[in-house]
């Protein structure tokens, strides 16, 4: 990888091991910040007693490492029986648009300002992977798991009184401008700032091929219905060779 900045093993092996650490911690901050975020929306409106009450699991190893057994634990069925549908889809908006949408707003803002122009390189290569994962995180639910009968998309279309396709055009182009101004913003600055002379972008493709790898694959396995499985494969064999090709540089540039 002549050029890049990556030329020996040590820096390669290295470059792996902060790939993955940075992965399990971004994930993690996402994770916590997208189920807590359901819980105190639902406390806040009276319907959870203890907004840090979620359902925990156990200590299994998958669950340590990436939060398999996790969820809200918030009941929606006495929500919608009471009639206040609305209540119940800001519950489940708060989740996926507003605690990840939001950070993934606030990671760009910060990437694009000073720490991307001169702050400590580990705390931007840190806010790149929060970024990333909190914007498809996004993605994983708008537009890939949208159009079906269960999650928290159903949840906020039920709430709304609106169908899965009504609602999935208006969160669709959310997602959609949140991974624009993460890969053809927020990333090229900061694969700039930390790795200079790498003309063949390895650390803006990898944060790509990761993020959007790793959210594509809820809606890509079929557990959530035809329409969402054929928008994952969608994402991973169309959407996310475009995006690494928006990472190059042109011919002679």
């Amino acid at each position: 990888m002549r050029g890049t900045g990556l030329c020996n093993r040590g820096h390669m092996l290295g470059f792996g091991v902060a790939v993955l650490g940075f992965v399990l911690l971004a994930h993690a901050f996402d994770f916590f910040t997208h189920e807590y975020a359901h819980a105190f929306v639902a406390w806040g409106l009276g319907w959870k007693g203890d907004p840090l009450a979620l359902h925990y699991g156990t200590a299994a190893i998958d669950n340590i490492l990436l939060q398999q057994q996790i969820d809200e634990n918030v009941d929606y069925a006495p929500i919608f029986a009471s009639g206040r549908g609305w209540q119940a889809a800001l519950i489940a908006a708060a989740g996926p648009l507003l605690a990840n949408g939001g950070t993934a707003l606030i990671c760009h803002r910060l990437i694009m300002g000073l720490i991307g122009r001169a702050g400590r390189p580990v705390v931007l290569w840190g806010l790149v992977w929060v970024d990333a994962f909190s914007t498809f995180n996004v993605w994983s639910y708008a537009p890939l798991r949208v159009l079906t009968s269960h999650g928290d998309m159903a949840l906020l279309a039920r709430g709304l009184g609106i169908s899965v396709w009504g609602l999935f055009p208006f969160v669709s182009a959310f997602a959609v401008w949140l991974v624009w101004r993460f890969a053809c913003r927020a990333l090229p600055v900061a694969q700039a700032r930390l790795f200079p002379v790498d003309r063949q972008k390895i650390f803006s493709m990898t944060v790509l091929a990761v993020s959007l790898g790793f959210f594509s694959i809820p809606g890509f396995l079929g557990g959530y219905g035809p329409f969402c499985a054929v928008l994952g494969m969608v994402s991973v064999f169309m959407v996310l060779p475009v995006l690494l090709a928006a990472q190059q540089e042109p011919a002679g540039g």
